[in-house]
């Protein structure tokens, strides 16, 4: 994927991320989109993050001591980490359903 088509889909994601947030109570969790990062507070403290490696083509999602490189696949139509096979949009949801206590569903591509 060029850089052009890459900074369109991740741009894509992070107004998902955001907009999906912005439906929840902001004392349990919110998303701010700043420099090209969503900071994802989450009640208790916790902080999640998620950027882009415009070199790589890559989201990085980082989560309590957990880490994903999500790579697009366009066969899949999703974000894929091939380490581990795990989903953007499933691992969000993982991540931040454990933190609030609640169900937190996304549906990014």
């Amino acid at each position: 994927m060029d850089e052009k088509e890459f900074r369109k889909r991740s741009g894509a994601i992070y107004k998902a991320v955001c907009d999906r947030l912005d439906l929840e109570d902001p004392d349990e969790v919110e998303a701010e989109l700043t420099s090209d990062v969503v900071r994802i507070r989450c009640k208790g403290g916790k902080v999640f993050i998620l950027n882009h490696q415009t070199p790589l083509s890559e989201l990085w999602y980082a989560a309590g001591d957990r880490a994903w490189h999500f790579q697009f696949d366009p066969s899949a139509g999703k974000w894929i980490d091939p380490r581990n096979f795990e989903e953007l949009g499933a691992t969000l949801a993982a991540t931040i359903t454990r933190a609030v206590g609640k169900p937190i569903a996304f549906a990014v591509r």
